[in-house]
């Protein structure tokens, strides 16, 4: 059984991203099938369970790391699938998306986020405004030209006593681009260097991501500790 099982898997790599990705202008968005990939319904409870349980790990931090549970940003939210996750750690939850409909269900589902249509590359508040950012598997598919811009946007709204949190792709950082699935892996290095002097320090592979909902690559989990604003060379 294990053949037909590995065929049918592959096939499904090939033909899918063809289907459920889509092209925004220079960004990437999904269609409503393609915002979780998962083979079966309890694949995708299984996938959902276990992201929600690392995404609590790293917004535990918030006491430890002596962040205000003031407000907090999700850049790429989606349909909200994560959002509740994360609004009750926080006072306040936004959440930003450029996909029109997904922003439009997550509101119907969440009345009490502030969710909004805005691209990672142009956030459109003032600086200093978040005591946390998260984004989850969205810069991974921001074009390469264009993610510089883009972790200065989250720099720049992240408070400095502010915790700054990804899950992103970066198994295969450095190989050729497979532009035809819009997908961009980078070096954790990559993150650090953009959010100095902030220090990386969680940076790990939650891999049973990867065998539960066969993705080619596994997701890294970073965490990128606040400024100590009492020193000034972290000003």
């Amino acid at each position: 059984m294990a053949a037909p099982s590995l065929l049918k898997r592959a096939v499904r790599r090939l033909i899918r991203p063809h289907g459920s990705v889509v092209r925004q202008g220079e960004f990437v968005t999904f269609r409503p099938e393609g915002f979780v990939e998962a083979e079966d319904p309890g694949s995708l409870l299984c996938r959902h369970y276990y992201e929600v349980m690392q995404l609590r790990r790293c917004l535990g931090l918030i006491a430890e790391q002596g962040v205000k549970p003031g407000r907090s940003l999700e850049i790429g939210c989606g349909f909200g699938r994560l959002s509740p996750y994360i609004a009750e750690h926080f006072e306040q939850h936004t959440a930003v998306d450029i996909n029109t409909w997904a922003v439009s269900e997550a509101s119907r589902f969440y009345p009490k986020i502030s969710f909004s249509v805005a691209s990672a590359t142009e956030l459109p508040f003032p600086d200093h405004s978040f005591d946390a950012v998260i984004t989850w598997t969205v810069l991974q598919h921001i074009p390469n030209s264009l993610v510089g811009k883009a972790l200065s946007e989250i720099k720049r709204v992240a408070k400095p006593k502010s915790l700054i949190i990804l899950c992103e792709a970066t198994l295969y950082a450095g190989r050729p681009e497979k532009g035809w699935q819009y997908t961009h892996d980078r070096f954790p290095e990559l993150y650090a260097e953009a959010f100095s002097p902030r220090r990386l320090i969680v940076s790990e592979f939650i891999t049973e991501l990867d065998r539960i909902s066969s993705m080619g690559s596994p997701r890294r989990l970073m965490v990128f500790e606040p400024l100590d604003q009492a020193d000034p060379d972290k000003q």
